[in-house]
């Protein structure tokens, strides 16, 4: 990839010091808290209004680093969304595949570059990936914060928990020795419209893997459901970071779970 210093502008950076928590002193307070069950409600009553495939154009900046040096790239990037797990990511820089992500309800895949071997992983496979590597696509959907929050999406019981201006919904589990861990949170804001603003993945020590802060809701037709318009991921251990800033999205309903766009590639099927 090309490199170059990412620009960042100042509706950027206040959107994102929004997301992470600062008030400003005239804001109002937030909503009180309500029962978890309500407060998923809420969510689960937005995804249900989108319907079918959602497509976003929009571009990414992002950053990591690589043989200790950092880089820094600028692409344009097309995003296909399915509930519940089918997505496809692909970056762009002057209409050459630059990164490629793909999930459905086989398995996912990953390309870093468009010559690069093609990585092939399966649903709840114990393995890690390979260095390198450091965006799970099995984790992109749920970054989204656009799925239904349901039992079928977590191997334990769910909790809340009320931290500032936030309801955080924790999907628990248990380790191999059988002690509790948090292993996913879901952060809804108590400030209209009261959707998902973080989605944090822990290990099992407890350390964050993947954290993404979702802002900039808009509807996606006149009164249909609220959608993020930018994203920011950061997977801390691999320092990498980037931003999603998507200019429209649109439902294609044309775009089905069968579609090319879903497909497993044949590489992963030849293996």
């Amino acid at each position: 990839m090309a490199t170059r210093k990412i620009p960042v502008a100042s509706a950027a950076i206040a959107s994102l010091i929004i997301g992470s928590g600062c008030v400003s002193p005239t804001r109002p307070p937030p909503f009180d808290p309500i029962p978890m069950h309500q407060a998923v409600q809420i969510v689960n009553r937005n995804a249900a209004g989108i319907g079918g495939t959602l497509k976003a154009g929009g571009s990414v900046d992002g950053r990591f680093v690589i043989d200790g040096r950092t880089r820094n790239y600028h692409v344009d990037a097309v995003l296909f969304y399915l509930n519940p797990c089918y997505v496809r990511f692909e970056m762009k820089k002057l209409g050459n595949s630059q990164f490629l992500l793909g999930s459905n309800d086989k398995g996912y895949w990953y390309r870093a570059e468009e010559n690069d071997p093609l990585y092939c992983g399966q649903h709840g496979a114990p393995e890690d990936l390979p260095a390198g590597i450091p965006i799970r696509p099995d984790q992109i959907a749920d970054a989204l914060g656009l799925s239904p929050i349901t039992g079928a999406n977590a191997s334990g019981p769910l909790v809340q928990r009320i931290v500032d201006e936030y309801q955080q919904v924790l999907f628990l589990e248990h380790d191999e020795s059988g002690h509790p861990m948090i292993e996913k949170e879901y952060w809804l804001d108590r400030y209209p419209p009261q959707l998902i603003r973080r989605v944090v993945f822990r290990d099992l020590n407890g350390a964050v893997e993947m954290e993404s802060r979702l802002d900039d809701y808009r509807p996606l037709t006149p009164n249909g459901p609220l959608l993020p318009h930018a994203m920011a991921a950061t997977w801390p251990k691999e320092q990498t970071e980037m931003w999603f800033r998507v200019a429209k999205w649109t439902l294609v309903e044309r775009v089905t779970p069968d579609s090319r766009q879903f497909a497993t590639p044949q590489e992963c099927d030849e293996r």
